[in-house]
């Protein structure tokens, strides 16, 4: 792992090279961010090198059989130690749960085109945000309407937009109501 990297990205997808990584981040001292939407054979040895782990709604309940999702992210965040558990739920934003408590943040209304690539952005967001050392809801707003922005276009690349332009989303966008979860 390079001295420059600031932060490891994986999925899961090839996951012997993903732990592989994970470990060389680890020992640089990197933080490690998952995005699962499938699981993936071995990801369990690959989760208990990840600080933060960001999932699609199923996944946790996939891994846990845990069908609260609430039980399911305090279940994973115990399990494998990570700093962060959360779940992205589409059009009614996330809930993360950072080991203490729950955040919630709720998706940005926007007049969507195509949600493809919506999660990517949401996680690049987010990392964006933890490299710039906010806090964890500013991080979250701000991955919602990265996100939020990425489906007003087609394509999953479609949309991104500047850091001024998701920033306005987050300051002055209607979000949809919060949902229990």
């Amino acid at each position: 792992m390079g001295r420059a990297a600031r932060a490891l990205h994986v999925d899961g997808h090839d996951t012997a090279a993903a732990i592989r990584a994970t470990t060389w981040a680890r020992a640089s001292g990197v933080p490690v961010i998952a995005d699962l939407d499938e699981v993936y054979p071995g990801v369990q040895v690959l989760l208990s090198s990840v600080d933060y782990l960001i999932t699609s709604r199923d996944i946790p309940r996939r891994l846990t059989g845990e069908a609260n999702l609430r039980v399911a992210l305090r279940a994973l965040q115990t399990k494998y130690d990570c700093r962060l558990t959360a779940a992205t739920l589409g059009h009614e934003g996330v809930i993360a749960w950072d080991g203490s408590q729950f955040h919630y943040a709720a998706a940005f209304r926007v007049e969507s085109v195509d949600t493809t690539g919506a999660g990517d952005i949401f996680h690049a967001g987010f990392i964006y945000g933890l490299l710039q050392d906010w806090p964890l809801a500013r991080q979250l707003d701000f991955a919602c309407a990265a996100a939020a922005l990425n489906c007003k276009a087609i394509g999953a690349r479609g949309g991104i937009q500047t850091v001024e332009a998701i920033e306005n989303l987050v300051s002055t966008g209607a979000r949809y109501e919060h949902v229990s979860q």
